[in-house]
């Protein structure tokens, strides 16, 4: 038996963790404290939040093994890059200058990092060398190595969403080259198209299930926060209101206008469906406007995560971040 690892994703509402022992992987989600995440991704009180996962640890029976982080795009930019031959110090060097739309103040402030990638048959390597590159602000991964150790944990890893799904591609893929991720989250959506180690398509929009909380709210009076049970319960039948169809079609157009990008840009694509993860792909409703509009099927993420059963769709973005240790 191989040793335990632990992987983590904190969305805007809920903890999903991957707890990997050899091959295995378990999936667990526990319901964030109201107002611990802002809109953005970013934990409002950190202390609160450490003593949330020292709760949450003693709770789920978690090991203490080694913990990787997947970081959300607010807190990390990840992109595909084509950099000259270099030696890795010449590399480093280089990098931060990738990434001057992000970075602000002075570059030693942030911690860049990157991947080669390894399927470059297609690529012009007289026109350089390809990877996914990656900067995030070294104060912000200190604050995560600091909460993770109150809580105790051991924080290891930490890396982009978009590295996530690569590992999770490359480890339970079956040999696949295209994968299209659609993360239906609490304040955003993210497309996400992986093609073998690399992304090749990604959009967020302003649309998540936060969007739908609000219309259910007022249908019925009460607190947004409140409105997510009536919303997942379909309490009162609030999911045949027009309203929260009209939210779940402007969802599936979006996701229709990368997925077609994608195809007329890489006429060699192969994709078969679309995974859709994250708190909203429990919905019906959101998932048939999706189906219909995007004219693809909808995978079970659970393809990729067996073991993981129904939680696989919370699960992959942890999932992923502690496969990158095998």
């Amino acid at each position: 038996m191989g040793k335990t690892r632990l992987g983590f994703d904190i969305g805007s509402s809920s903890l999903k963790i991957a707890v990997l022992r050899g091959n295995e992987i378990r999936i667990e989600e526990a319901r964030l404290p109201e107002n611990m995440v802002d809109g953005t991704g970013q934990i409002v009180l950190p202390h609160a939040f450490a003593q949330f996962m020292r709760q949450t640890r003693k709770e789920l029976s978690l090991p203490r093994g080694q913990a990787a982080l997947a970081l959300p795009p607010s807190q990390v930019i990840c992109r595909l890059v084509t950099m000259p031959r270099m030696t890795t110090e010449q590399l480093m060097l280089n990098l931060p200058y990738e990434f001057s739309d992000f970075i602000q103040g002075v570059a030693d402030q942030y911690h860049c990092d990157y991947a080669v990638c390894v399927s470059a048959e297609e690529d012009d390597e007289a026109q350089g060398v390809p990877m996914m590159a990656a900067v995030a602000a070294k104060q912000t991964l200190a604050e995560y190595t600091r909460m993770f150790a109150q809580a105790g944990f051991r924080l290891k890893t930490v890396l982009p969403q978009e590295m996530t799904l690569i590992q999770l591609c490359q480890t339970r893929g079956a040999g696949a080259d295209d994968f299209c991720f659609v993360d239906l989250g609490h304040q955003f959506t993210r497309i996400t198209v992986v093609w073998r180690d690399r992304i090749q398509a990604t959009r967020q929009i302003a649309l998540g299930g936060r969007n739908l909380d609000t219309v259910v709210a007022n249908e019925l009076g009460v607190d947004p926060f409140l409105s997510n049970t009536y919303k997942a319960s379909n309490f009162q039948n609030v999911l045949t209101l027009p309203a929260v169809a009209e939210v779940c079609d402007r969802i599936a157009v979006e996701i229709l206008k990368v997925i077609n990008f994608y195809q007329f840009t890489y006429r060699s694509s192969s994709l078969s469906g679309i995974y859709l993860v994250g708190g909203g792909a429990a919905l019906p409703l959101l998932r048939q406007s999706i189906e219909s509009t995007v004219g693809l099927p909808l995978l079970d993420p659970a393809d990729l995560l067996p073991e993981a059963g129904e939680r696989a769709a919370a699960g992959v973005f942890a999932a992923g971040a502690v496969m990158g240790g095998k």
